[in-house]
């Protein structure tokens, strides 16, 4: 009779619950879930520098290729490049407010050679992360009006790494020499993504599939044009920012993204959800597996975010970060089940296409292609989707008891 009580119970509990989070419910059983354990590195801003981040690079491409996958592929740092950088000599002497750039083959060859040995050896796979980081445009004009905040850039002779910019600054497909920022014109975001696209397409052998703003500042106009360049999948932090208000926070739209949604354009969104950044001093090897572990109770990919400035900074900041992300992925192939290493373009195909098999169309190579989740492994994962990403439901299963059987099933299920 007790154990009749509860299944009763718990059928009306289930069937309120229904009745009121059906839509919930209903997106989030619709999402990718899968059989495999995609991992995905994503690292920002690669590309012109200073000759030694081409032996930074390709001391943590060694690491990589260090570790293999269950079809023996070795990990794969998905470089999210820039290809150019402000030409500040040029724009100073320029007589109006132009903009001049330095390009990444041309003028940083060390780098783009490294950049290509790692594309042969399938440690890395380019992607697009902007023409540059920062607007050309609005550098220009504050160069010639020696703005005080380009004094590093007008007085560093060589070398001048655009990291040192205000954080406003930074943004590609916004204007931020004052805030609230301003979106740039259609037009220019045409212009821009044109160059952008062509260039990498020169350099690279290949479009780029899939991209990532700088700064994960951009809109709807700007998702049109990646669209008009056969651009299919957008890599974000679980969100879109629109732009800055007038103390700098960012606007959010959509505040939340998961995995997998479709945007107007029928782009798919990929999100991060490891991270990475030990030179901040705000993540370790164990804090990211954690949050790997996690992602992979809910059958999503891993997505590890891990900015180049851990690997360009100090000697010893770059091997303290390359060591931590070696015992992460360490831990994840060793106690996480059917790893299969992916850049993020390759996995935006997947979800786009479901393609007999992984093409890195950089160098052609091919692996087999990844399986989606059973039934039962999806059940487990998405009750763990529903536990994890909202806390009321939880509680409400832990009043209810309905906690009892979910745990059961997604103890079973992995």
């Amino acid at each position: 009779m007790v154990v009749l009580f509860f299944l009763v119970f718990w059928f009306l509990a289930l069937a309120a619950l229904w009745l009121a989070k059906k839509t919930l419910f209903l997106a989030t059983w619709r999402e990718p879930y899968f059989s495999d354990t995609p991992v995905l590195i994503e690292s920002d801003d690669w590309g012109p520098g200073g000759d030694f981040h081409a032996e930074r690079l390709q001391q943590l491409l060694g690491m990589l290729a260090q570790h293999r996958d269950v079809v023996n592929r070795t990990a794969v740092l998905t470089a999210d490049t820039v290809l150019a950088v402000p030409d500040v000599a040029e724009i100073e002497a320029a007589a109006t407010a132009q903009y001049f750039r330095r390009m990444l083959d041309k003028d940083f060859p060390i780098i783009y050679h490294a950049m290509q040995q790692g594309i042969a050896q399938d440690t890395l796979v380019p992607q697009l992360h902007g023409l540059e980081h920062l607007n050309g445009k609005a550098f220009a004009a504050l160069c010639h009006q020696q703005d005080e905040r380009l004094t590093n850039a007008r007085s560093t002779k060589g070398w001048w790494d655009w990291e040192s910019l205000d954080s406003p600054l930074q943004g590609h497909y916004v204007d931020g020499r004052s805030l609230p920022t301003t979106a740039i014109a259609p037009s220019e975001a045409n212009e821009i993504v044109s160059t952008a696209m062509d260039c990498f397409t020169k350099l690279f052998g290949y479009p780029s599939l899939s991209t990532v703003a700088p700064c994960y500042l951009w809109n709807d106009d700007i998702e049109y044009n990646w669209q008009q360049h056969k651009v299919i999948a957008i890599q974000t932090a679980g969100y879109r920012c629109t732009g800055r208000d007038e103390s700098g926070h960012y606007f959010q739209d959509p505040p939340l993204i998961r995995v997998g949604t479709a945007n107007r354009f029928k782009q798919i969104y990929l999100v991060r959800n490891v991270m990475f950044e030990p030179t901040d001093g705000k993540n370790t090897p164990q804090s990211a597996f954690a949050e790997a572990e996690i992602a992979y109770r809910q059958a999503l990919p891993i997505s590890i975010s891990t900015h180049r400035y851990n690997y360009t900074r100090s000697a010893e900041q770059c091997q303290q970060s390359i060591a931590g992300l070696d015992q992460l992925l360490t831990q994840i192939s060793s106690k996480l089940p059917k790893v299969r290493f992916l850049a993020s373009p390759e996995l935006g195909e997947f979800l786009q296409t479901n393609p007999s098999d992984i093409v890195n169309h950089f160098n052609q190579m091919r692996w087999p292609t990844l399986t989606r989740a059973s039934t039962y492994r999806k059940v487990g994962a998405f009750l763990s989707r529903l536990y994890y990403r909202h806390p009321k439901l939880a509680l409400i299963g832990y009043c209810t008891g309905l906690i009892i059987p979910a745990w059961l099933i997604c103890k079973t299920s992995t």
